[in-house]
């Protein structure tokens, strides 16, 4: 197996698409995100534990009703089946990633805009 082994603050910088995977295997997945000013990812629930570290930006997260502001080089953890949210409260891309234990999102996940993220979301059974 080859080792994963990436710059992740310089992937998540570089990285302009909504949601992009950049690692997954049996165990986990490791996701970009690039958070547009203003917009957010919708409240959601996971069967699996996310870590998520912000990188640029500045948001905020609401994770089962409590509230916590975001901003570059800090990370929450969302507990598997806690709702959720993290929305963009500044004026320049919210940049961060984020990794779920055991997978969570479809393999391969790369939207490069929030409409179409939604848009392969409602195409599920």
């Amino acid at each position: 197996m080859a080792i994963f082994n990436k710059d992740m603050v310089a992937l998540a910088t570089k990285n302009t698409h909504f949601q992009k995977e950049v690692y997954r295997d049996e165990n986990c997945q490791i996701v970009l995100m690039s958070i547009e000013p203003g917009d957010d990812i919708g409240e959601e629930t996971h069967d699996a534990d996310q870590t998520t570290f912000f990188v640029a930006g500045e948001g905020q997260a609401k994770v089962d009703g409590s509230t916590t502001k975001v901003t570059p080089n800090h990370l929450i953890v969302i507990p598997k089946g806690a709702l959720h949210n993290i929305i963009n409260k500044g004026d320049e891309p919210l940049k961060l990633f984020s990794v779920y234990s055991p997978p969570a999102e479809e393999p391969g996940v790369d939207h490069k805009t929030k409409a179409e993220a939604e848009a392969a979301e409602e195409g599920e059974d």
